[in-house]
Formats: C-alpha cells, sequence, structure tokens
C-alpha cells in the first residue's frame, strides 16, 4: 500500500479560522483575552517577589470589617505584606461590622509570617465627620516611618507601588499609582472598555501618551501632610449625604463627592509637588467608587453647576452607563445659586458602600 502525507503551509493558528467577520471578531476576543491573562498572571508574579529596595515605609490601610471585607481579605493583605514593608498599621473600625475580620486578620499575618511587623488599631466610632477619614488619619499618626503607602483592603497590589514609595520626599509629596478595575459582570466589563477607549482618545488628541489621573493607591511624605493638613481641618470633613441629613450647609463642591484621599492631594498639591504614575498598582476586586449612584448624582450635580450642558452630560451618561449622573444634571436647576435647597432624593439614592 502506497503512503503518503499532505503539508499545508500555515503562516499562523489564526489562518485556520474561517475568513468571515464573525470569526474574526471571535478570534481577536480570545487573543485578548489571552493577553489580558498573561499581564494579570505576570502581575501577580510581581506581587510575590520580596522587595529589593532597602527604603523603610509603612503601610496603613483602613478597614470597617465589613463583610464583603472579609471574604477578599484572604487575598488582598498577603499582596501587602509581599513588598516587603517595614510595618503594616491596620486601622480597623471599632466595633467592626462583621466580627470575624480581627481574628482573620491574626490568622494571615501569621500565615505570612508577618506578626511582628503588623499592629492592628481599633478606631471607635464617631467624634468626627467621616469615619473613613478618622480611620486613615489615626493610622497616618501612628505610622512610624516618614515614607507611607495607603490603598484600600479590596486591592491587590504589585511592586510598581515601589516607584512611588521611592519617588516621594525632596519637594514631592505625593506619588499615586493606576489601578485595574477586575470587570465583575457586562455592565461593568462596558464601563471599562468605554472608559480605556476614552482615554485613548484622549491621548491621541492631546498627543501625550500616558496622560494620568490620581488615585487611592498612593504614597506620600509624612512631614509634607503634616504640614499642609491640620487635623481640626480634617476632622470637620463630612460628606455630602451626612451633611444633608444632619442638615449642615451644604456646598457646590460637595458634589464632586471627593472623599478622603482627593482632600488630602488637594491639600498637597498647594504646596508640594503630585506625580500620577502611569504604572498600574493593583487590581481592584470591588466596584468602583465613581460607579456609585451618589457619586454619579453628585457628579451630575457638580458639573450642571459648573455650566456642562445638557447634551454632553447625555452621552457621558450613555457612554459611561451612568444613569444616577443625568439625574444629578436634570435636577441642578432646581438648586439656586446659594444651595439653601437641597434635593431630598439625595438621601434615597445607595451609597454603594
Amino acid at each position: 500500500m502506497l503512503k503518503f502525507s499532505v503539508v499545508v503551509p500555515v503562516k499562523n493558528e489564526v489562518d485556520l479560522i474561517p475568513k468571515t467577520l464573525v470569526h474574526r471578531v471571535l478570534v481577536k476576543v480570545l487573543l485578548t483575552g489571552t493577553t489580558l491573562l498573561r499581564f494579570l498572571r505576570k502581575m501577580s508574579e510581581k506581587s510575590q517577589t520580596e522587595n529589593p529596595s532597602r527604603t523603610e515605609f509603612s503601610v496603613v490601610i483602613p478597614i470597617k470589617g465589613t463583610k464583603e471585607e472579609t471574604k477578599m481579605i484572604s487575598r488582598t493583605l498577603p499582596s501587602y505584606y509581599s513588598i516587603n514593608p517595614a510595618e503594616v498599621v491596620l486601622v480597623v473600625d471599632d466595633p467592626p461590622e462583621d466580627s470575624r475580620i480581627i481574628p482573620l486578620i491574626q490568622k494571615i499575618a501569621e500565615k505570612c509570617d508577618a506578626k511582628k511587623i503588623t499592629r492592628i488599631i481599633r478606631v471607635p466610632k464617631g467624634g468626627w465627620g467621616d469615619q473613613q477619614m478618622k480611620a486613615r488619619r489615626t493610622g497616618f499618626l501612628h505610622a512610624k516611618y516618614n515614607r507611607i503607602l495607603t490603598g484600600d483592603i479590596d486591592l491587590i497590589i504589585n511592586r510598581n507601588v515601589l516607584k512611588a514609595i521611592e519617588k516621594v520626599g525632596n519637594g514631592i509629596g505625593l506619588v499615586s499609582c493606576q489601578k485595574f478595575r477586575m470587570p465583575r459582570n457586562i455592565l461593568s466589563l462596558y464601563r471599562l472598555f468605554t472608559e480605556t477607549m476614552l482615554r485613548i482618545l484622549s491621548n491621541v488628541i492631546k498627543r501625550k501618551v500616558g496622560a494620568t489621573s490620581f488615585t487611592g493607591l498612593y504614597a506620600f511624605w509624612k512631614p509634607y501632610w503634616l504640614e499642609v493638613e491640620p487635623l481640626s481641618l480634617s476632622k470637620k470633613f463630612v460628606k455630602l449625604k451626612a451633611k444633608i441629613r444632619e442638615g449642615k450647609p451644604v456646598e457646590i463642591s460637595d458634589f464632586y463627592g471627593a472623599g478622603d484621599d482627593t482632600f488630602l492631594r488637594d491639600l498637597m498639591v498647594k504646596k508640594y509637588k503630585c506625580v500620577y504614575l502611569k504604572d498600574i498598582g493593583a487590581i481592584v476586586l470591588s466596584d468602583p467608587w465613581e460607579d456609585r449612584p451618589i457619586i454619579q448624582y453628585g457628579k451630575g450635580v457638580y458639573f450642571a453647576k459648573r455650566g456642562r450642558s445638557l447634551i454632553v452630560s447625555l452621552a457621558r451618561s450613555i457612554i459611561r452607563a451612568q444613569p444616577y449622573y443625568l439625574i444629578g444634571h436634570v435636577h441642578a436647576r432646581k438648586i439656586n445659586d446659594k444651595l439653601k435647597y437641597v434635593i431630598p432624593l439625595v438621601d434615597k439614592i445607595k451609597d454603594g458602600a
């Protein structure tokens, strides 16, 4: 019997796929997904490598002790230990919402051989305008080192944050890293896609690749912070919903939805340089702050009062899938210049926290 082989030259695996539009799209999606998985795996490997730097620094993380935090802390806290900090200060609300959180922290610290560098500080609720502000500032004050890295417990960080830590000081007050938002559903995937496309378009228009912004993952120089942010000022910080509930005067800036991190940055930038790195320093496991209904609504009001047109707000709401942003814009017309009238709906919108 005559035996023979047939050889078909193939440039690459994609050539085996029929040249139809549907198949091309599917191939692109699969290749993109593979690239993303490789990227995340690389970040994970980096986070497991010890910090080669000898710079000593503190890590400060506020923890509410929610059930959601209890679920994710076994994945996130070890990543903070992996960058080899001199100490990790965990500031826990007292009492925490989930009583299991502190025993779990102690278990993780022991497993990571980090009991000696771990300090748990319990902070009673109340006394300040914002509990998150109180918890984080308490941690800052207890930190032993001038270089401080702070973030939240919903982050899996990697070694890129060391770049931020090394830069602070010598006139640089604060350095932040970017965060990658892990899509949790179709809606969050859509938001991630549109945000990425807008960022690329913005870079093309500005002819400036790598344009970045401030995030809640940052390092700062403690002496500069003590200089620019008096605690008497920090204690008075109150978020929008709390002001409305307590009947306190509301300013247009309150609608922007700034948190305690932006509060610090706004004070720091007045006197010292603030740097926003394009490097991704962490993966976010929870829903983004900007997508929370109350934040969408507040920003809609804020930018409407700043003169943004209804058409632009409508386009933004659609592109970013943020309906409360548009509602905020429409309701902004009911607020007079002195802000004596406050929308009752604000108190009904969920925080998402």
